[in-house]
């Protein structure tokens, strides 16, 4: 853990990326199509909202993790 800020890195956050911005358009599928290629996924972590108004639409952001940092 880093004291400074209060985050837990494990063995595998640094093949972990943050994508930001994404179109309400985007689906899980096109995500994982569209970083495909650049190594292999192991994990996908696409972001609902699940409570209120906005309940069910992608909130924008997600996570893909892979095998390696490469």
């Amino acid at each position: 853990m880093d004291k400074d800020n209060n985050i837990i890195f494990d063995g595998n956050s640094e093949s972990r990326l943050y994508v930001g911005n994404l179109d309400m358009r985007i689906t899980e599928g096109a995500l994982i199509k569209m970083f495909s290629p650049f190594g292999k996924i192991v994990f996908e972590d696409f972001l609902w909202h699940t409570r209120g108004p906005k309940r069910g639409e992608p909130r924008g952001y997600a996570f893909v993790q892979f095998s390696t940092m490469e």
